[in-house]
């Protein structure tokens, strides 16, 4: 039989979650589907165990790369290969509950307006407490995060729009993410969704959080911590590609104060990190407005090749942003920049 939904899990190095993702997908996924897991050249035992565990599951595909290009890519790669209607992205890292993708799928095939969303996303060590509900966005650029690690008491059990979401638990309609143009290569890491949820919403298509299903998460846990070399990594992509996130999609002057505000507020960060001699994230952010500095050529033809590929609709922004965007207060955005600054999570 055909599959319905091609879920696609890129791994690096998971040895640790991949019997464990793998395994949880196979018996929870009671649709036909395909799985593709995409190894980015792990150097671990990852496909070792994918062999051990699962080689005579003839749902699962497995696409061997020499190289590291990140999840975007890999993602972008099996695209290429897949069969099915719909597109899920489930990270190495995560469990999926029992029938997890029959109500989603039973709910965008009544609904074709909408064009992509993002699942419950919960922790994997607290499991009722909210790891993503999906972004709303703020005026001035920023993610404005709905749940924030609340606890999962059914205050988000509604299908409600929001302006982005993790891709470790996303769904999308295979024919809207080729549209859209995927998810950019250069990115690697970070900002990935933003972009892509913005150009599905230029295309007219409706970008939601999907409740009515559960997913955990391991990433920012005590299973899987994050290190000073990732946080270090998250500032670089962070400043580099939410920079250029906005310049290959913002439009009028309601964009070009999201570009300014973003820009004094990474310039601020930067000035922090220097006098806390954080020397490798001052480091990181300089190096980010490098590449942007060395890049304008090239991102100026991604805006160019996004309008082209979007058509008007690209210039329409005022006619669903204000369905996505929270106005936070100035408490949220200074207590946003101390945990960005102490390393914590806000």
């Amino acid at each position: 039989m055909r599959p319905i939904v091609t879920i696609v899990v890129p791994n690096y190095n998971g040895e640790k979650f991949i019997k464990r993702t793998v395994g949880s997908v196979l018996k929870n996924t009671q649709i036909p589907f395909e799985l593709i897991v995409v190894d980015n050249g792990s150097k671990d035992k990852s496909l070792d165990i994918l062999n051990k565990e699962f080689s005579k599951d003839k749902r699962l595909h497995v696409i061997k790369l020499k190289n590291n290009g990140g999840p975007t890519k890999a993602i972008n790669i099996a695209v290429e290969k897949m069969q099915g209607k719909y597109l899920t992205v489930v990270g190495y890292d995560m469990e999926v509950d029992k029938g997890w993708l029959q109500r989603v799928v039973n709910y965008l095939d009544k609904n074709p307006d909408i064009g992509a969303g993002q699942l419950k996303i919960l922790r994997m060590d607290r499991r009722n407490i909210f790891d993503s509900a999906g972004d709303k966005v703020t005026m001035f650029g920023f993610l404005a995060e709905r749940a924030q690690e609340a606890e999962d008491k059914g205050q988000f059990d509604k299908v409600e729009n929001i302006f982005s979401g993790k891709g470790t638990a996303a769904i999308f309609r295979k024919e809207v993410y080729k549209k859209a143009g995927g998810f950019d290569n250069d990115y690697f890491m970070v900002w990935e969704e933003p972009d892509l949820f913005w150009r599905i919403w230029k295309l007219g298509k409706r970008v939601v959080f999907l409740p009515m299903t559960r997913t955990w998460h391991a990433y920012g846990t005590k299973e899987k911590e994050i290190t000073n070399e990732q946080v270090i990594m998250f500032t670089y992509f962070g400043c580099r590609n939410q920079l250029i996130t906005i310049l290959k999609n913002e439009v009028g002057f309601a964009g070009f104060k999201m570009l300014m505000v973003v820009i004094l507020a990474w310039i601020g960060l930067l000035l922090s990190f220097l006098i806390k001699l954080d020397l490798k994230r001052a480091k990181a952010i300089i190096s980010a407005f490098s590449y942007i500095a060395g890049s304008i050529r090239k991102i100026i033809n991604k805006r160019k090749e996004t309008i082209t590929l979007i058509g008007k609709g690209y210039y329409l922004d005022h006619d669903w942003l204000p369905l996505v965007t929270d106005n936070r207060g100035i408490q949220w955005y200074i207590r946003k920049a101390l945990a960005n600054i102490t390393k914590k999570p806000y």
